[in-house]
């Protein structure tokens, strides 16, 4: 399972498809405590997450999967339409940080690969068989 952290709720969805899409089963939260909440409940393979959330932020709940040695290595790509480069985020297992302005499915399904390994190195020809105007679309 791929967890969404973000309070844009169509925003989430739209990751949620790209993961089912890719053979995942997605789930979404609007807050940092509903966040840790699903996290105990079920560990999930990877986090998508906004550090921009009202109530306890990203960066909260960022700190929290920090302090624990079951949640420390899950990793972690950061949503956001805000400059992230001069922050050093490699204590909170960030592998990246997405650009929610000018995000495509490309750049999600690369992040899931380089992440999740061996699933995913299909996931782009997957992708461009199913959009319309391509051979299978």
């Amino acid at each position: 399972m791929i967890l969404v952290v973000d309070s844009d709720e169509v925003f989430s969805k739209c990751l949620v498809r790209y993961f089912e899409k890719a053979g995942y089963a997605g789930q979404m939260s609007n807050n940092a405590v509903q966040a840790m909440e699903i996290i105990n409940a079920t560990t999930p393979e990877m986090i998508f997450i906004d550090v921009y959330l009202t109530g306890p932020d990203g960066f909260t709940l960022l700190n929290e999967l920090a302090s624990y040695p079951d949640t420390m290595k899950i990793p972690v790509a950061i949503v956001t339409d805000r400059d992230f480069s001069k922050y050093n985020l490699n204590d909170y297992n960030v592998v990246g940080v997405l650009n929610k302005e000018t995000l495509r499915p490309e750049e999600v399904f690369l992040m899931l690969d380089k992440c999740l390994g061996a699933r995913f190195r299909t996931c782009l020809g997957m992708y461009s068989e199913m959009r319309p105007g391509t051979k299978n679309g």
